[in-house]
């Protein structure tokens, strides 16, 4: 462990997508920060190297990945992302949307690499690879990992396929070789980049260079794999839906400083609300008692006015022989008056909260008109009425 302290980028060499399980051993590397090769190794995805702060990147087969060298329309976000199955769909056989699509970053005129992956094997090798415990940060094509020079390509043969790299932009997969002639997928190459042949291409492997060089055209060189150092990601597949779900705290620290500072707003608006309303309330409870002291001297405490006022009231018009209309026998005698029913109609009445709460026999009221006329008298006699269910509430001079 303490020598792989340095190494910060755990790099996996998948095997074709449609072969790929859990029981796979794959090919990995370990690169420090300078991306300098420091461990080797092939583990199946359970036994990959792990460990706090270590990015993963993925390197696709190539024959998993189609590349085109295409012009980029000049949109962005969800509107580029529409745009490039309408870029990419003429190059394929198959259903596009079964494809999904990543676009590299363009060059100053517009053009730029664009990568088409099966979609279904492609989330399934991710989701296989995040079970096991890793978290991707990257992943590419094959054929971008190849060293790649002016006037110059690069050919990687690999165990049952092989790998080929057309300049910055372009690769492609090669079937392996028959009878030491050259694979029929780099004399396709030449043909269609005829206008941009290369002046020499390498290949890492085995390859009969005499016998190519003559049947291409083309000087063949064989040369050493450049394992010293692994390049930067030329494209990352890992796009849109795939892309990876790391939360930085940075991009949301200002977002939190302003809510945290319209939180502190709020609260003391609410504190400075509520010590006006508790103010204004007590400016009012002062000036009721200042208005019944004037009133009503001989009272010696005053707790709360409004109550004492009512109070008082009462007692002055019990003792001039008059009471409040909302008082039971006012209000039941209105009642009386104003209901036109036979005595049994009228099972049983309430008196509370200064309301009359009569339950009626249900066939007294068993239609909506018989409601409809009950209501209708007793609010011109000047009650308030409401039914609910078979009981009438019934208040004095206020509507319900």
């Amino acid at each position: 462990m303490a020598a792989r302290a340095g190494l910060r980028t755990l790099r996996i060499h998948l095997c074709p997508l449609a072969e790929l399980a859990a029981g796979s051993e794959l090919k990995y590397e370990l690169l420090d920060a300078r991306r300098r090769v420091g461990e080797r190794g092939r583990a199946v995805p359970a036994g990959l190297p792990k460990g706090k702060g270590m990015r993963t990147e993925l390197i696709l087969a190539a024959p998993d990945v189609l590349l085109l060298d295409v012009q980029l329309p000049r949109l962005s976000g969800e509107r580029l992302r529409a745009a490039l199955a309408g870029v990419a769909e003429p190059a394929l056989l198959g259903d596009i949307e079964q494809s999904f699509v990543a676009a590299g970053k363009p060059d100053a005129d517009g053009r730029a690499v664009l990568a088409i992956v099966d979609r279904a094997p492609f989330k399934r090798s991710i989701d296989l690879l995040a079970r096991a415990g890793l978290e991707l940060s990257g992943a590419t094509a094959e054929p971008l990992t190849l060293p790649v020079r002016r006037g110059t390509w690069r050919l990687r043969m690999a165990e049952n396929y092989g790998c080929l790299r057309i300049g910055q932009r372009l690769g492609v997969a090669c079937s392996a070789p028959r009878d030491a002639q050259p694979p029929v997928e780099l004399r396709l190459a030449l043909s269609r980049h005829a206008a941009e042949r290369p002046g020499v291409i390498e290949v890492e492997g085995a390859c009969d260079e005499a016998t190519w060089s003559e049947s291409l055209g083309v000087k063949v060189k064989r040369v050493a794999s450049d394992d010293v150092y692994a390049a930067p990601l030329a494209l990352n597949l890992l796009q849109y839906e795939f892309a990876p779900r790391v939360v930085d705290w940075r991009i949301w620290r200002v977002p939190a400083v302003l809510a945290a500072a319209l939180g502190v707003i709020w609260l003391t608006d609410l504190n400075i609300e509520a010590w006006l309303v508790s103010r204004e309330a007590a400016q009012a409870r002062a000036g009721m008692t200042v208005v019944f002291r004037e009133a009503f001297p001989e009272v010696p405490v005053v707790q709360d006015p409004l109550l004492h006022a009512r109070a008082v009231l009462a007692g002055l018009r019990s003792g001039a022989g008059t009471s409040d209309p909302a008082d039971f026998i006012p209000l039941a005698t209105r009642f009386a008056q104003a209901v036109q029913l036979d005595a049994d109609a009228v099972k049983t009445i309430e008196y509370r909260e200064r309301a009359l709460y009569v339950r009626f026999d249900p066939r007294a009221i068993d239609t909506p008109s018989k409601r409809d006329a009950l209501i209708e008298r007793l609010v011109k006699a000047g009650l308030g009425a409401r039914m609910s269910d078979s009981t009438l509430i019934v208040r004095s001079g206020e509507k319900t």
